[in-house]
């Protein structure tokens, strides 16, 4: 597919990255002529230096003739721009990131009557991803599917965790779980485990299962006490991400905001009445125990300086606070890891693989007009696999046959079925059928559809 992509900052260079991965064409227009001609000589695509919402500088990329345009400048409103002129101009399908949170409740009618066809906010998609995990803090992180009937969780294997030194093939008998170990991460390796592949300390184990069955697990092996719940959150920032989550959580927890900026302090204190809205430096550690920060249970730093939250969250779990939730950049993951910290959220990677779903459907539907085709995709194991959802239709060439009898490529499994509603475990009986949403976890296999499982 030729894609196009409009801005070169952080997202447009790792869905760049990502795309070119893909086997795509890409062209990249920016007004920086320092960051295109770095990202061209980078990854060996075409360069326009230019304004992406200058109809002469998108001809000039050949818009006429892109099955997709990204448009991810750092200005809402010209990304908008942007989606509307190329498609004006025969660009077949669009994407725009809008941040702005007066713009959320707009989807529908931007995508319906101004053409585009995915809205992505990067912040509003990483404060959701933060909000599981406040309501489910036994979890790294946590992915759902199939409208949240199956749910892929990491954990993190220390020392003396119940699940250390114990081999797959003895898991699901020893613990009486439906749960199963779909992805493992051992240093900057990720496997997809037979049965006789051992989990050792300072592993990092993905499962899958619905949620009731995870929620047994963990409860089995001491993750989660049911009687100590979740009550206070604090959040130290009060940016985009921070009003973003304090919707999602101030009906159900009580919230306190740390914010150095007094303006900020006041808009937060009339959008959101129900929070506690503190002014002051969220990375001063006497503001943090003066507030409190000893009796949270959740504490998530989400200024817009990376290693601030990487230093905060540290001083966070020194107080004894049970989950701390950092937000940082993708640069940023293994410094956080190494120092510590024990769940984090990057919201350019969110963004990118939510986009590269849609890529992957394009392609499909472009090149080989599957139908079983992809429905979400997210990475896990430190983005080194993929967990999809594929809708099941007529065409998929394994339909009613038994799992055992069906061939399927290497590093690869099928975690879920999901069928009328209800969760199939699959075995070696098991069939797909038409109707079927399925759960595939694979390691470096880039599906775009439900038959490039099979080998």
């Amino acid at each position: 597919m030729k894609v196009v992509i409009i801005g070169n900052g952080g997202v447009g260079e790792l869905l760049v990255e990502y795309i070119c991965r893909e086997g795509h064409n890409v062209t990249v227009i920016d007004e920086d002529a320092s960051t295109v001609d770095a990202v061209v000589n980078k990854y060996d695509v075409m360069g326009i230096i230019g304004n992406g919402s200058s109809v002469y500088t998108q001809k000039e990329a050949g818009m006429e003739s892109a099955d997709l345009v990204i448009a991810v400048s750092p200005s809402d409103e010209v990304n908008i721009i942007c989606c509307m002129i190329a498609r004006r101009l025969g660009a077949k399908h669009s994407i725009a990131r809008v941040r702005d949170p007066e713009y959320l409740n707009q989807n529908t009618f931007m995508c319906r009557e101004l053409g585009i066809d995915m809205i992505v906010n990067p912040e509003y998609e990483a404060a959701r991803d933060g909000a599981k995990l406040v309501r489910f803090p036994a979890a790294m992180k946590l992915d759902k599917f199939a409208q949240g009937r199956v749910e892929v969780a990491e954990i993190f294997i220390g020392e003396n965790h119940p699940l250390a030194n114990i081999a797959l093939k003895d898991f699901k008998a020893k613990f009486s779980t439906n749960a199963l170990i779909c992805a493992i991460r051992r240093g900057d390796e990720a496997f997809i485990p037979a049965g006789d592949f051992v989990i050792r300390s300072g592993d990092y184990v993905s499962l899958t299962a619905s949620r009731a069955d995870i929620t047994d697990l963990f409860v089995k092996i001491g993750a989660i006490n049911k009687n100590n719940k979740i009550k206070n959150v604090m959040i130290l920032g009060g940016g985009r991400m921070t009003k973003y989550l304090a919707q999602a959580l101030c009906d159900d927890y009580k919230i306190k905001i740390i914010e150095e900026d007094l303006d900020i302090c006041d808009e937060l204190s009339k959008d959101y009445p129900k929070c506690d809205i503190i002014h002051g430096d969220p990375a001063d550690p006497d503001v943090l125990v003066e507030e409190g920060i000893d009796s949270i249970d959740v504490c998530i730093p989400i200024t817009h300086d990376d290693s601030e939250n990487i230093i905060m969250s540290l001083f966070a779990k020194t107080r004894n606070v049970d989950k701390v939730i950092s937000y940082i950049s993708a640069s940023y993951v293994k410094l956080a890891e190494t120092s510590g910290v024990d769940t984090h959220i990057t919201p350019k990677i969110t963004v990118v693989a939510k986009v590269l779903g849609y890529v992957r459907g394009l392609a499909n539907a472009k090149e080989r007009g599957s139908k079983s085709g992809i429905k979400a995709l997210y990475n896990i194991a430190n983005n080194s696999v993929e967990a999809l959802e594929f809708d099941v239709a007529e065409d998929f060439e394994g339909l009613s046959i038994p799992l055992r009898d069906i061939k399927l490529k290497r590093n690869l499994l099928i975690a879920a079925i999901i069928r009328g509603g209800q969760v199939i475990y699959p075995n070696g009986q098991s069939t797909i059928e038409i109707g079927d949403n399925v759960i595939v976890v694979a390691a470096s296999n880039r599906l775009s559809n439900l038959n490039n499982i099979l080998a």
